[in-house]
């Protein structure tokens, strides 16, 4: 098992707050590449098609996250990919449309760690 890999995950995040927050929790046990809106994303996960999970936020200037997950599902072709949207619009009306934009899971903000980790292990099939 030598060639085993750490996991990759996109995180697609506008709030340098909340970025170091994703390094911190998920930092030790996920390889990790971050974007500040979902153009950016979109780019990103045209440029990395293999990554194993993404995070994105709702909110966020120019192309909000649910309009990227879209956009990634219709215009990329990534359907397989599991995505996490993290966010603090969590009525269930928010979830709805995550769902509906083609979200795997939602996690409201602010979570704790082990919620959020939890959240990815379920998605991804196990610790990462």
């Amino acid at each position: 098992m030598g060639d085993e890999r750490r996991r990759r995950l996109l995180v697609v995040e506008d709030s340098p707050m909340m970025v170091r927050m994703y390094r911190m929790v998920l930092g030790p046990r996920y390889e990790l590449a971050f974007a500040a809106d979902g153009a950016e994303g979109l780019d990103a996960a045209a440029r990395e098609p293999d990554v194993d999970g993404m995070v994105v936020d709702i909110n966020m200037p120019g192309m909000d996250g649910l309009e990227f997950v879209r956009r990634l599902r219709s215009e990329l072709g990534m359907t397989e990919v599991p995505v996490l949207v993290c966010s603090t619009e969590a009525t269930e009306a928010d979830r709805e449309a995550a769902r509906a934009a083609g979200a795997n899971g939602f996690l409201p903000k602010p979570w704790q760690p082990a919620e959020l980790l939890a959240a990815l292990d379920e998605r991804l099939g196990g610790a990462g």
